[in-house]
């Protein structure tokens, strides 16, 4: 048996709870509390080193954790899961936000689609994880922020005492 009752019923629910998310509606709405872009490039260009240093140490963390309570085939199954859930409807919501963006700024946001699905697809399945295993961490703060239809797509600052970046525009 993959997973006991207890873990089984955890990755359900979370699973269901991901299926009701209207993903990525809410870009284009200011926010008082992260930082914003107008563009996916702007979040790329400008803020991208931070971005993958702050999610590359949080993976890693997180991976470190989880490999202590679950192993390779469970973390496997969770991810695959977790894509099957929403993989779809994000790689929608993924278009229909680049479109936005690029009707109201007249740039092109395409090319990233894949690219993106899979950010928010490793995201939500690294929430799933810390969930399980009990741990309240940085992938449970993206998670919040895309589950009310944003998009934590990058960082500003040094970690932990930066912020989020967010899609402004749309």
């Amino acid at each position: 048996m993959l997973w006991t009752p207890q873990q089984q019923k955890t990755i359900d629910q979370f699973i269901q709870e991901i299926k009701t998310i209207s993903w990525l509606k809410k870009t284009g709405e200011p926010s008082q509390t992260y930082w914003v872009v107008d563009t996916v490039w702007e979040a790329c260009d400008t803020h991208g080193k931070e971005m993958l240093e702050v999610w590359g140490r949080n993976c890693a963390a997180i991976e470190q954790k989880a490999l202590e309570k679950l192993n390779d085939k469970q973390l496997d199954a969770i991810f695959e899961a977790v894509s099957l859930a929403i993989g779809n409807e994000v790689y929608e919501a993924v278009c229909d936000m680049e479109d936005r963006i690029g009707e109201e700024t007249g740039e092109d946001q395409s090319g990233i689609e894949e690219e993106i699905l899979d950010f928010i697809k490793r995201d939500t399945a690294w929430a799933c994880v810390e969930r399980l295993i009990g741990q309240q961490g940085f992938f449970n703060r993206v998670y919040e922020i895309n589950r009310n239809g944003r998009w934590a797509c990058s960082w500003v600052g040094k970690f932990p005492s930066g912020n989020f970046i967010i899609m402004k525009k749309a």
